[in-house]
């Protein structure tokens, strides 16, 4: 069993901390259908980083992720103004920033690189973050930002909820749209920014996605989706930071990433409210059911035209499915009760 160094101790609670409030932040971004925002604006926060070097020719923490965050709300902006001023799809505008924005930061980097300063070394790790270099101050700045975000979260959580699943009617209250939206676009961005030096620009999506993803599949409740993203997005950090430190060679942040989506995949084939294996068991069973009662549901559908052996006359009978009245063959409340339930939830299956 691997030791729990001081450096360990620091590491985890950092991916701890920023894995439980990503996680109820991108259950914000799953549920209003954008999650690909996630990962356009990690990539745009990577010319931020390196313009934020250039001009201070610094390489603390603060200073960059300033840059950072200013490069995230200029790529959100005008992804805004794409959208609401030109005929190119949201998906489409997401791509081209994503492209443009990251492909801008590579050529930032190659031509820092070509001044050989001592002071630059080590910034193209933002691409791939480095977590295991993490300091007890940048523990103590990821966690202030979490907790900003957590009171942002709670103070305005009806609010949210009622802008994402009915905002016409948010409007009609009287709330603002545009800063409703604002709000949300801060918190994703303050999430991304903080998180880019931990799992780098290109991961940060799926820490921001994963754990929102993984608790959609056990309820359909809002708040308890929050609170499971969260929880799984913690869990999915200590792992993967665990995993990491006990092999050396193993970088953290990919291998974060790497359980959240083994998280996500036993999320999505076991899940006791939309699995994929109980969608088909309950598939095998409907079938089942189907062929026991294939001619007590042909009777159901045509009493006048429905030819049923002398056996299944008397199995049916025997169950009370059928009863003779007046010299006719006549369906049970029993027997009807059992061919609405099964029509029913092949209806609603199919």
């Amino acid at each position: 069993m691997l030791p729990f160094s001081y450096t360990l101790i620091v590491v985890l609670l950092g991916t701890v901390i920023l894995g439980g409030i990503a996680g109820m932040i991108g259950t914000l971004v799953v549920f209003r259908s954008q999650a690909l925002i996630g990962d356009a604006l990690s990539h745009a926060t990577l010319p931020g980083v390196v313009i934020a070097f250039m001009l201070m020719q610094a390489r603390q923490l603060e200073v960059l992720l300033v840059g950072a965050f200013i490069s995230a709300v200029i790529a959100m902006f005008l992804l805004d103004v794409i959208k609401h001023h030109t005929t190119i799809k949201f998906d489409a505008s997401m791509a081209l920033i994503l492209s443009a924005f990251f492909g801008f930061g590579q050529v930032l980097l190659s031509h820092i690189h070509k001044d050989g300063s001592a002071a630059q070394a080590g910034l193209s790790r933002f691409i791939f973050g480095q977590a295991a270099t993490l300091l007890r101050s940048d523990v103590y700045l990821l966690a202030g930002v979490a907790l900003l975000l957590f009171v942002l979260l709670m103070l305005f959580f009806k609010e949210l909820k009622l802008f994402i699943f009915d905002e016409p009617f948010f409007v009609s209250l009287g709330f603002s749209r545009r800063i409703m939206n604002a709000l949300i676009t801060f918190m994703v961005v303050m999430i991304i920014t903080i998180g880019i030096r931990m799992v780098g620009v290109i991961l940060m999506s799926a820490l921001l996605i994963a754990p929102a993803v993984a608790a959609r599949q056990f309820s359909n409740r809002f708040g308890i989706n929050v609170f499971l993203a969260w929880l799984i997005g913690g869990i999915g950090g200590a792992v993967g930071t665990y995993m990491s430190a006990a092999r050396a060679n193993m970088p953290t942040g990919p291998v974060i990433v790497l359980v959240l989506g083994v998280i996500v995949l036993f999320s999505v084939l076991f899940s006791f409210n939309d699995g994929l294996i109980k969608h088909a068991f309950l598939n095998w069973r409907y079938r089942i059911q189907i062929q026991k009662y294939r001619a007590l549901i042909h009777f159901y559908e045509n009493p006048d035209k429905a030819p049923m052996a002398e056996d299944d006359y008397a199995y049916f009978i025997n169950h009370d499915y059928l009863r003779h009245t007046n010299g006719d063959l006549n369906l049970t409340k029993k027997g009807l009760k059992k061919v609405r339930l099964i029509k029913g939830v092949v209806d609603n299956e199919y």
